[in-house]
């Protein structure tokens, strides 16, 4: 079998014009899912190899679910939310009120997390979406810190516990077993790897192809007849999801709801993640997010309090000499070695040079004959 052998996927869909849809992972994907499969099932012992701990394990799994959700948006369309701490920490208060008041079992409280995510992703996609650029980030940013006043309002403070954080939660459990240790890890482990499959079927299918569109030229696509501003609301309802399964999974693992889950601060380390990964890979903000609880639990115990001043060092170093973040590491390194490596579009700038040039005398042109 060649390297550009693939698998089809057959799904039904409704209309005349084709009898199904057809999603083509190639065999680099199957062995890249692979590869992921063992690193994050072995997590726990060889995270131990570099000075880290057992329990780290889990928090990486949960916070690369965030990551990885989040470049389904910002990778994908290229919409920069920094409103996701919205969603992490609604479905982080929901699940906890689910648990203190109607029992420990987390099947009722994940799928009640999840039907309430569905309805405030896509009500707030209406209104934020019919803005781009800095304005939608603004707006994401807005609604999520209005989320953060009313949980520490008055109004709300004996359900949310106010600047205390939801306590008092009982000991989450699945079926009647207790969800702590290698158990925790390894349910979180299995939701990660699925939620990586589910992005590698979204970036292979037709679906996948109209969000990367979105980001290129959503004009041309409103004139082909594409429902642009639909296709936008699925993107972002998916990505708010993964960020409302990684809240849920957070009180599971820690049962105590904290308002920082909320705060604007959290959508910021996400960002930071991201791109320090590599934006529209899908693996690379997942690395972002091992880096970033690796340097913040076991490098800060060696450099002491100055740790984010050397983190921040190092995420302004990769902005500026490794535009494409870890993930694109590995191309570098390839093709210094003399590989063919297929060349990918860098996170910063957003458009490539050359494309800006073209773009920029384009412009020049109609001006001039104007």
């Amino acid at each position: 079998m060649s390297d550009a052998a693939e698998t089809t996927l057959a799904a039904p869909v409704v209309g005349n014009r084709s009898k199904g849809l057809q999603v083509r992972l190639r065999r680099g994907d199957f062995i890249m899912l692979a590869v992921f499969v063992v690193a994050v099932l072995t997590m726990p012992w060889w995270l131990v190899w570099i000075a880290g701990y057992e329990a780290l394990a889990t928090k990486i799994v949960i916070w690369a679910i965030f990551a990885l959700g989040f470049d389904i948006l910002l990778g994908f369309t290229g919409y920069l939310s920094f409103g996701h701490a919205a969603f992490f920490g609604s479905a982080a208060y929901i699940t906890g009120l689910s648990l203190k008041h109607l029992g420990p079992d987390i099947i009722p409280a994940m799928a009640l997390s999840f039907a309430c995510l569905l309805v405030i992703s896509f009500l707030l996609g209406v209104v934020t979406l019919r803005r781009t650029g800095i304005y939608f980030s603004i707006l994401t940013l807005a609604f999520a810190e209005m989320a953060h006043a009313l949980v520490l309002s008055s109004t709300l403070q004996q359900w949310t516990g106010g600047d205390n954080g939801l306590t008092g939660l009982p000991s989450p459990t699945l079926l009647g077993m207790r969800m702590h240790g290698l158990t925790m890890f390894y349910f979180a482990a299995a939701i990660l790897i699925v939620a990586f499959f589910i992005a590698l079927i979204i970036r292979r299918s037709p679906f996948g192809l109209i969000l990367r569109s979105v980001k290129e030229n959503p004009m041309r696509l409103e004139y082909t007849g594409v429902n642009v501003f639909a296709y936008k609301i699925a993107g972002f309802v998916i990505s708010a999801i993964y960020a409302g399964v990684a809240g849920s999974l957070m009180v599971i693992y820690e049962p105590y709801v904290a308002t920082k889950y909320i705060h604007w601060s959290t959508s910021g380390e996400v960002v930071i993640m991201s791109v320090i990964g590599g934006v529209g890979t899908l693996i690379g903000p997942m690395i972002g997010a091992t880096f970033m609880l690796y340097f913040e639990n076991v490098v800060q115990a060696f450099i002491g309090e100055q740790w984010k001043l050397v983190l921040g060092i190092i995420f302004v170093a990769i902005v500026i000499f490794l535009p494409g973040g870890f993930a694109d590491l590995g191309r570098r390194l390839g093709r210094t070695l003399g590989h063919k490596v297929r060349a990918r579009r860098h996170n910063v700038p957003d458009m490539a040079p050359a494309a800006d040039e073209d773009r920029r005398r384009r412009r020049i042109d109609r001006e001039q004959q104007e």
